[in-house]
């Protein structure tokens, strides 16, 4: 089918008991495992393209690649910017065919954030394109610490609906990614999450939020932010983790030129992650 829009996809979610995950995809055989999970439980499907991915395969390959997965495919999927660095990379997104993509301006000042954002919105819905914002600061797990979390750290950087309210009116986004907890690259599901500000966040904007980081969530916290108006779950520490280890053990036992025969046991393994957290997420047959 063709490329689903990223509104449709989480509008259709909206009110509703589940959610849609974003899978990072870097590679064919992440591009097949999430699509294999996503066929199976006929779920709807996000697959993201991240900067670090970019710089590996290139963006024209991965987009080929999630091209040729979604067209043909017979579920609804999106194929997203993830984290785009600035407009060119957000027009060159758009031109080869990406149907969603997020700019990541965080990093700015308010007004500075909110004048880049607004101008990639302005670019990006003149094709029809949706854009993801954020406000607020998801920080790096090795970022924080030395690879742990602290709590009184990572709260100066959280999402304020105060300043939600202001970003999504100036600049017209179609879902914001905030932070209340979640914390990027976190190996470890110890993420805490505070979802006192989060609902506060969801009675004061109208559109989807977005939840970065989700490999350091808590399972029975996915229902919890979706029921608060958390509809895209960004996921993909947790695939490159399993495939990493999968691939290792197969290569350690590998005969004489069995590489593939890894390569595909590697992919089985994000298969499953995959399916795990779809299954969590509650999006099976909500094609």
């Amino acid at each position: 089918m063709p490329v689903s829009n990223l509104n449709d996809v989480l509008r259709k979610a909206m009110n509703q008991d589940y959610a849609v995950g974003a899978f990072n995809i870097h590679n064919l055989e992440f591009a097949k495992a999430v699509m294999q999970a996503a066929e199976e439980l006929e779920s709807p499907v996000i697959l993201g393209i991240a900067p670090v991915s970019i710089d590996y395969a290139g963006l024209d390959e991965l987009a080929a690649v999630a091209r040729v997965c979604a067209e043909r495919s017979n579920v609804p999927t999106v194929i997203h910017l993830d984290h785009g660095r600035d407009i060119e990379a957000v027009k060159k997104s758009i031109s080869l065919g990406f149907s969603s993509v997020m700019y990541d301006g965080s990093k700015y000042p308010m007004e500075e954030n909110i004048k880049r954002t607004r101008e990639v919105v302005q670019v990006a819905h003149d094709s029809g394109v949706p854009v993801e914002g954020e406000i607020g600061i998801v920080g790096g797990y090795e970022e924080l610490s030395g690879g742990t979390v602290d709590m009184d750290q990572l709260e100066k950087l959280y999402t304020v609906a105060e300043d939600a309210i202001r970003f999504v009116k100036e600049t017209g986004v179609d879902a914001l990614a905030v932070a209340v907890g979640t914390v990027h690259c976190m190996p470890i599901q110890k993420a805490q999450i505070d979802f006192k500000r989060l609902q506060e966040i969801h009675q004061a904007v109208d559109i989807p939020l977005v939840f970065h980081g989700c490999t350091g969530l808590k399972n029975e916290d996915y229902q919890k932010a979706s029921e608060l108006g958390v509809k895209k779950f960004n996921i993909g520490t947790r695939l490159m983790m399993e495939f990493q280890a999968k691939l290792y053990r197969e290569l350690q036992n590998a005969e004489h030129r069995a590489v593939l025969r890894c390569l595909k046991e590697a992919t089985e393994a994000v298969y499953r992650a995959v399916k795990d957290r779809m299954l969590i997420l509650n999006c099976a047959g909500k094609v």
